[in-house]
């Protein structure tokens, strides 16, 4: 192998690697997206005193922190793409506009 066909191979796998890691907080912020969406149903039901959803909104509020954390953790040491920090905002500011209903 050519000193030019070694750099390739180097080159393309460090870019599938990199790719890996993207997709792997890609199916994060989907998963993200999923709960947020369950999280503001739950919201909007315990206001409006919904016994079931009362229950469970303490839970969710905690687990909800806790991955949002996991995710500024992963953009602090700059493993999140700028698109998937756009999505991030976009998913976060679904739960400001649930508060705002």
């Amino acid at each position: 192998m050519s000193a030019n066909e070694k750099f390739l191979v180097m080159e393309n796998t460090g870019t599938a690697k990199h790719n890996v890691g993207n997709s792997k907080w890609d199916m994060c912020l989907d998963d993200y997206n999923n709960y947020v969406k369950e999280y503001n149903k739950h919201y909007l039901m315990a206001q409006n005193g919904d016994l079931r959803s009362l229950s469970l909104y303490p839970y969710m509020k905690e687990k909800w922190e806790a991955v949002k954390k996991r995710l500024l953790k992963a953009y602090n040491k700059k493993m999140l793409s700028e698109r998937q920090v756009r999505r991030v905002v976009k998913i976060n500011m679904k739960v400001v506009n649930a508060f705002f209903k």
